[in-house]
């Protein structure tokens, strides 16, 4: 009987061994996507603040931005501050989630923008 319940206990012990190394796995994972959002949100920062220095020196209103804004929310019928339409991949035409960062289909880059990035 002793033999038995050693058995399962290390049965046990090393199914808590997968499940751990999984887990440290899973975790790795998540660190990298995090580093990944967070230098599209540098892009991205950078961008816009670049467009708004642009449109400021055009002569553009903070007021008329803000309206763009508003009426480029509102165009999948929400306004809620996301753009929820997909996008499509340009080398093989596949329609994506804006959150990827390669096209499914084919593998290639996508950039924050949508297109393939270069």
């Amino acid at each position: 009987m002793q033999f038995l319940t050693n058995l399962f206990q290390d049965l046990r012990i090393s199914k808590n061994s997968v499940e751990g190394s999984q887990t440290s796995v899973r975790a790795l994972q998540n660190e990298a996507h995090v580093d990944t959002l967070s230098e599209k949100i540098d892009q991205l920062y950078i961008m816009n603040l670049a467009a708004l220095e642009l449109l400021t020196e055009l002569g553009i209103t903070q007021s008329q931005i803000m309206k763009k804004i508003e009426e480029i929310d509102l165009r999948d019928g929400k306004l809620d501050g996301k753009v929820s339409q997909p996008t499509e991949c340009s080398d093989c035409g596949h329609r994506i989630s804006k959150r990827r960062t390669n096209c499914f289909y084919c593998g290639a880059r996508i950039n924050t923008l949508g297109f393939k990035a270069t």
